[in-house]
C-alpha cells in the first residue's frame, strides 16, 4: 500500500478531490512556519494519504479528511512542525500498516513519539473497560513526557465531536460522556482551557440535543440585546483604560461554554444565565492590573468573595488573572484582568512557555500528582487494578482541589478538605511523620485544621514526634494515609501495642476522660464488639489502622446518644464502612443522603453523619478538629438492603410556580421513579414589585441515594422546561 508514497515525488493532486481541499486549507493555516517545515506537512499528507487510502468515514468521505483537519486546528494555535505532522499521522499506526520505526525514519523520532502517545491500546485479552483504561493511561504517561500530545488528542476529539452525526445516537452518547469525565477536565487541569471550551460545548450538544437546542433557541432570541449590552460594556471599559491612563484593551469573550456547563448542570436559571457577560482586559503589567480592579470594586462594592485574585495565587492548571464579579442593571459581568504575557499562558497552557515561576509552581504541583497516579498504573499488570487506578484518576480529575503554598511559595495541590497534616504529606513523609502543629497564614492551627485555597501553610515539626493512629481518621488525601499506615505497620509489636493504648487514651480525652476511667465491663464490650479476646489485640487494631480509637470512644458513649426525635435509622450500619456496631444518627442540619460527601462528627450524642462542608461545623473544626472524622459509604450497601428500607428525606427549590394541574403531574412522575413526595408549597416572590406569577415551588421528598435525586431533578426539569432547581440543606 505505501509503494505508491514517493517522498520527493509529492503529487499536485492527491487520492480525492476532498482530500485535495483538506491539504490545501490546511497549507494557509501553516503560513507561519518555514518553508522546509511547510513541505514536510505537504509529504506528510500525501504519506497519510496513501496509508489510509481504503479508509472511509462514516459519512463517507476519504478518512485522511479527518487528521487533516485535526492538524489545521492545532495551527490555529500555531504549533510546531512536529506536533502538526503528528497530527496529519495520528491514526497511522493504530490503524494502518504504517509502523512507529517507518514515521521516525520518515519525520523523525519526535513525530513517533507523538502519534504513539495518542494511539489507543488495544488487546483481545482485555475487556471494553480494560482497553479504554489502559488507553487513558497511555495518553496520560505520554503527556507527562510531552504535553503535545495530551493537545494532538483534543484536537483529534474536538473533530470527532463535530462530526458525530454520522454514528448512532448511542454511540453519540458514549463519546460524549468518555470526553467529559476525562479528556474536558484533563486538558483543565493542563491550563488548555480554550480548546477544552469548545469540547465541551459539542458534549453537551450530543449528550442531549433537546436540551441543548432550548438554551441555543433563547440565546438566539435574545442575539441583538446580547450583542447590544456587550458593545456598551466593552466600550464603558475601554474608556475607562483612557480615563485611568492605562495602556490595554478589552476583548469580549465567547462565554457559551461557562453558560452551557451551568444549565446543564442545574447551577442557573435560564433568564439569570442568558445575562452573563465575561471580557478580559489585557494590561501592561500587574500594577496596571491592581489599578483598574481597584477602581472598578469601589465603583461596583465589590465584596471579598467576588474577587479572584489568581494572579498571586494561580488556578489549577497554572492560569494566572484577577477576577471581579459584579451586577449592573441586572446583567451579571464577568471581567478577568491579565497582562499580555498571562494572556499568552493561559491560551495554550503547559505547553505555552510564557509562565511565570509562581504559574510554574502551580503547574509542577499538579503534575506531581498525576506523576504519582500514573506511576501507580505503570507498577500494575493486572487489568483491573489499572481499571480502579483510572477511576481514582477520573475521581482526581474532577474533585474541586485547592492549592496551598509554602512559605517560600512552592505550590501544593490538595483536594477540598484536605488538613494541615495533609500538606505536611504532600510536602513529603520526612516532614508529615514529625509534624506536630501548624501555622496557618501566620496564626497558629492543629494539624487537624481544614485548608482553604490558597493559605501559606509552615509545618511545625520535632524530630522525635512520630506518626498517631488517630491521624487516620482525619486526613483526606491516600498519601498521607498510606504514609501513616507504612509508619504504623512497621513497628515491633510492642511498640504497637503501645501505640494504640496512647491513641485509645488520647480519644477520650475528647470527652474529658482517661483509659484509666474505662470498667471491666466497659473493657469486656469492647473485646465482645470487635470479636477479640484481649486488650492487646485490640490496640493492634488501633495502630494498625484496622480501627479507628474515635469510634471505639464512640461505641463507649453509645447508651448517651440522645436522638431529638426518638429515630434512629437502623440502616446506617449497612451503609457506612468501617462503622459496624456504632450507634450513629444522621444530622438534621444538612439532611445528607447516601452517595453525598460525608464526615462523623464525634459528639456528646454519639456519631454524627454531616454532609463534608455542613455549615454548623465550622466551629468544631477550628477549635476540636480531631472530633471530625472522614468517613465513607459502603459501595456495595444498595445492593444489600431492600431498596424500600432507604429513605432518606430532601428538600428541593422549583424556580417557578406550579399550579395544581402540574403539582398532580409531578407527584404522578415522582410516584413512577419511587421517589415519595411528602409535601408541596408554592411562594410567589413580589420583592420586586411584581404581579405575583414569579416565584416558587418548594418540595419535601423521600428518596434512596444521591443518584437517586438526580434523577427526580433530571425528570422534573425536563417536565417543566429546564428550570433551575435547588436542593436544600436545611
Amino acid at each position: 500500500m505505501l509503494d505508491s508514497y514517493q517522498p520527493h515525488d509529492i503529487p499536485n493532486h492527491l487520492s480525492h478531490p476532498l482530500v485535495d481541499e483538506a491539504r490545501d486549507s490546511l497549507l494557509r493555516a501553516v503560513a507561519y512556519l518555514q518553508d522546509d517545515e511547510r513541505q514536510d506537512v505537504l509529504r506528510a499528507c500525501h504519506f497519510g494519504d496513501v496509508a489510509h487510502i481504503k479508509d472511509k468515514r462514516k459519512s463517507g468521505e476519504p478518512y485522511i479528511t479527518h487528521p487533516i483537519a485535526v492538524a489545521e486546528i492545532l495551527a490555529g494555535f500555531r504549533l510546531d512542525r512536529d506536533t502538526i505532522i503528528a497530527a496529519i499521522l495520528h491514526d497511522t499506526v493504530e490503524d494502518t500498516e504504517v509502523t512507529a520505526e517507518l514515521l521516525s525514519q520518515e519525520f523523525g523520532e519526535t513525530v513517533a513519539k507523538l502519534v504513539d502517545g495518542v494511539t489507543k491500546l488495544k488487546s483481545s485479552g482485555m475487556s471494553k473497560q480494560q482497553s479504554q483504561a489502559a488507553t487513558f493511561h497511555k495518553i496520560l504517561t505520554a503527556t507527562l513526557t510531552d504535553p503535545r500530545v495530551l493537545i494532538v488528542k483534543l484536537s483529534d476529539r474536538l473533530h470527532n465531536m463535530s462530526t458525530l452525526d454520522a454514528v448512532s445516537e448511542d454511540k453519540q452518547k458514549r463519546t460524549a460522556k468518555e470526553t467529559l469525565d476525562f479528556y474536558v477536565p484533563f486538558a483543565r487541569l493542563m491550563g488548555l482551557n480554550h480548546i477544552a471550551d469548545y469540547i465541551e460545548l459539542l458534549c453537551y450538544r450530543n449528550l442531549n440535543p433537546q436540551m441543548y437546542n432550548k438554551f441555543t433557541d433563547k440565546l438566539l432570541q435574545h442575539g441583538l440585546g446580547r450583542n447590544f449590552q456587550k458593545i456598551e460594556i466593552s466600550t464603558y471599559l475601554q474608556n475607562l483604560l483612557s480615563h485611568l491612563n492605562l495602556d490595554g484593551h478589552v476583548q469580549v469573550l465567547d462565554n457559551r461554554a461557562s453558560m452551557y456547563r451551568q444549565f446543564f448542570r442545574n447551577r442557573g436559571e435560564i433568564n439569570q444565565l442568558i445575562r452573563q457577560y465575561d471580557f478580559e482586559v489585557v494590561l501592561k503589567d500587574i500594577e496596571a492590573c491592581d489599578k483598574l480592579a481597584s477602581h472598578l470594586i469601589q465603583k461596583y462594592q465589590i465584596i471579598d468573595r467576588h474577587i479572584q485574585d489568581n494572579i498571586r495565587k494561580p488556578l489549577a492548571g497554572g492560569n494566572q488573572s484577577l477576577t471581579l464579579f459584579y451586577d449592573r442593571d441586572y446583567n451579571h459581568i464577568k471581567i478577568t484582568l491579565m497582562t499580555q504575557r498571562m494572556q499568552e499562558a493561559a491560551r495554550l497552557g503547559i505547553i505555552s512557555g510564557e509562565h511565570t515561576g509562581v504559574s510554574q509552581s502551580v503547574i509542577q504541583a499538579s503534575l506531581r500528582n498525576m506523576q504519582a497516579l500514573a506511576d501507580a498504573g505503570q507498577s500494575s499488570i493486572d487489568h483491573d487494578a489499572q481499571v480502579a487506578i483510572i477511576e481514582e484518576l477520573i475521581s482526581y480529575l474532577h474533585e474541586r482541589k485547592i492549592v496551598c503554598y509554602s512559605p517560600k511559595g512552592r505550590a501544593y495541590e490538595l483536594p477540598r478538605g484536605s488538613t494541615a497534616l495533609d500538606f505536611a504529606y504532600a510536602v513529603g513523609p520526612a516532614i508529615g511523620n514529625i509534624a506536630t502543629g501548624a501555622d496557618i497564614n501566620n496564626q497558629h492551627g492543629k494539624l487537624g485544621l481544614v485548608l482553604a485555597d490558597g493559605d501559606t501553610v509552615s509545618i511545625d515539626t520535632d524530630k522525635n514526634a512520630t506518626p498517631r493512629a488517630e491521624w487516620l481518621g482525619f486526613v483526606a488525601t491516600n498519601k498521607a494515609r498510606n504514609e501513616i499506615l507504612k509508619f504504623l505497620k512497621c513497628l515491633p509489636d510492642d511498640q504497637k501495642i503501645l501505640y494504640g493504648k496512647q491513641a485509645l487514651d488520647r480519644a477520650l480525652q475528647t470527652y474529658g476522660k482517661s483509659i484509666n476511667d474505662l470498667q471491666d465491663a466497659d473493657w469486656a464490650d469492647i473485646l465482645k464488639w470487635r470479636g477479640i479476646s484481649t486488650t492487646d489485640e485490640l490496640f493492634m487494631q488501633l495502630s494498625t489502622g484496622i480501627l479507628l480509637p474515635q469510634l471505639v470512644v464512640s461505641r463507649l458513649f453509645s447508651e448517651e446518644v440522645d436522638y431529638a426525635d426518638g429515630h434512629e435509622i437502623t440502616q446506617s450500619k449497612h451503609l457506612l464502612a468501617g462503622i459496624k456496631g456504632v450507634e450513629v444518627d444522621f444530622a438534621r442540619c444538612c439532611n445528607p443522603i447516601y452517595g453525598d460527601s460525608i464526615v462523623g462528627h464525634l459528639s456528646r450524642q454519639g456519631l454524627v453523619v454531616h454532609r463534608h462542608k455542613c455549615y454548623s461545623l465550622q466551629a468544631v473544626r477550628a477549635d476540636t478538629p480531631y472530633q471530625i472524622i472522614q468517613l465513607n459509604w459502603k459501595n456495595d450497601a444498595v445492593s444489600e438492603i431492600e431498596p424500600n428500607t432507604l429513605r432518606f428525606p430532601a428538600m428541593l427549590r422549583i424556580y417557578a410556580m406550579l399550579n395544581e394541574e402540574q403539582i398532580s403531574q409531578l407527584i404522578y412522575e415522582m410516584r413512577a421513579l419511587n421517589i415519595g413526595v411528602e409535601h408541596t408549597q408554592v411562594k410567589a416572590d413580589k420583592s420586586d414589585g411584581g404581579d405575583g406569577k414569579v416565584g416558587t415551588t418548594t418540595l419535601h421528598i423521600v428518596v434512596r441515594s444521591r443518584s437517586h435525586l438526580a434523577e427526580g431533578i433530571e425528570k422534573l426539569r425536563a417536565m417543566f422546561g429546564y428550570p433551575n432547581i435547588m436542593r436544600l440543606y436545611q
